[in-house]
């Protein structure tokens, strides 16, 4: 039991020294500018959870977090680094809008079924194609994927001015039908129950990953993928599932924002979800239920700097700094575990 807990402290300790780390050097340059760190923090966190408003816009922004970091740890339990994931989301949500604009005279429930089950589709099928590079010529998923992320923005750029533009100024489509919008949880605000979604898709991928056997084959695979293919692991099966299955979340992360948010796909919508979504499942420790409060503090991060910026004479951009400095620390983050887990390298002794 107490092996059980040191271990958990052993996952946990490196993402809150990240934070933490972060959060000091925030304060640093508070002070530098002239400002009180203390008032700046305590105003941050009332803008993010000081109300039920306040809540609903941090959950709200941490939802796209969530479904995107489930996507990145899908293909990382698998050995892959799925940087394709913002044009997963890309595709995924042009194909929610298409399915939400254009059919009509469909029940809710139906349309909205439909129209989600096209992003997964979309964000499967734009994912195959680096799954199917690296399991059958060895292409490395960084290069496929991230050139895809370039097609997918152009090719989903394209068909919004192109093909259905509404027309005005903005790069837009049409507005998608009512019946295909996801119901607001908190109205007025944005938060929808794409937030539920990602918080079963997370439960559910625990369950799969830790109590299933097919979640046993893939974890194994991604830890010694020569000892899982000694074991007679159908390696090549798992990492192209994982693949497919980590674009599917991709796309759906993509209709979460367009059928919940936006209400139409808008060209360059994202501020770099997919890429900051990597970020969050590194701080999560790449598990299905560390990163849902590690998704809620990059949303409170954002959430929180507005009201900041109007209550503490610091910049909004502190927010997004602090963002920053949490992704340098978390890529340090092997290091200290490894630090942390030999006692010869803290200068303690190995006591057995």
């Amino acid at each position: 039991m107490a092996k059980g807990r040191k271990g958990l402290w052993l996952h946990v300790l490196p993402s809150l020294l990240a934070v933490t780390a972060a959060l000091l050097v925030g304060a640093l340059i508070i002070m530098a500018i002239g400002e009180n760190p203390l008032a700046a923090y305590i105003a941050m966190a009332n803008g993010a959870f000081g109300s039920v408003a306040a809540w609903a816009d941090t959950l709200q922004r941490a939802t796209p977090y969530i479904l995107g970091a489930l996507a990145f740890l899908m293909a990382a339990k698998a050995g892959l680094f799925n940087i394709g994931i913002e044009g997963q989301m890309y595709i995924g949500g042009m194909a929610a809008a298409i399915i939400g604009f254009s059919l009509t005279h469909l029940p809710a429930i139906l349309h909205l079924s439909l129209a989600l089950l096209g992003a997964i589709l979309a964000g499967l099928v734009w994912s195959l194609i680096p799954g199917w590079l690296k399991v059958k010529s060895g292409v490395h998923e960084v290069i496929s994927t991230i050139m895809l992320n370039y097609v997918a923005y152009a090719a989903t750029g394209y068909l919004t001015v192109h093909v259905f533009h509404e027309p005005g100024v903005v790069a837009q489509t049409f507005k998608i039908k009512p019946s295909a919008i996801l119901p607001a949880l908190l109205p007025p605000s944005k938060l929808n129950t794409g937030f539920l979604l990602a918080l079963a898709m997370a439960f559910i991928l625990w369950l799969f990953l830790f109590y299933t056997p097919w979640g046993y084959d893939l974890r194994v695979v991604g830890l010694n993928l020569p000892a899982a293919r000694y074991a007679g692991v159908r390696s090549q099966k798992v990492i192209f599932g994982a693949m497919l299955a980590s674009g599917a979340i991709g796309g759906l992360m993509g209709a979460e924002r367009i059928l919940g948010v936006y209400e139409r796909f808008i060209h360059a919508f994202s501020p770099g979800y997919g890429f900051t979504a990597i970020a969050v499942a590194l701080l999560g420790q790449n598990h299905p239920l560390g990163i849902i409060p590690a998704a809620i503090l990059f949303g409170a991060l954002e959430s929180g700097s507005s009201s900041m910026s109007l209550q503490v004479n610091v910049p909004r951009e502190l927010g997004l700094m602090l963002q920053a400095v949490i992704i340098v620390f978390v890529a340090a983050q092997s290091f200290i575990k490894y630090q942390l887990s030999n006692p010869a390298r803290r200068g303690g002794k190995n006591t057995r």
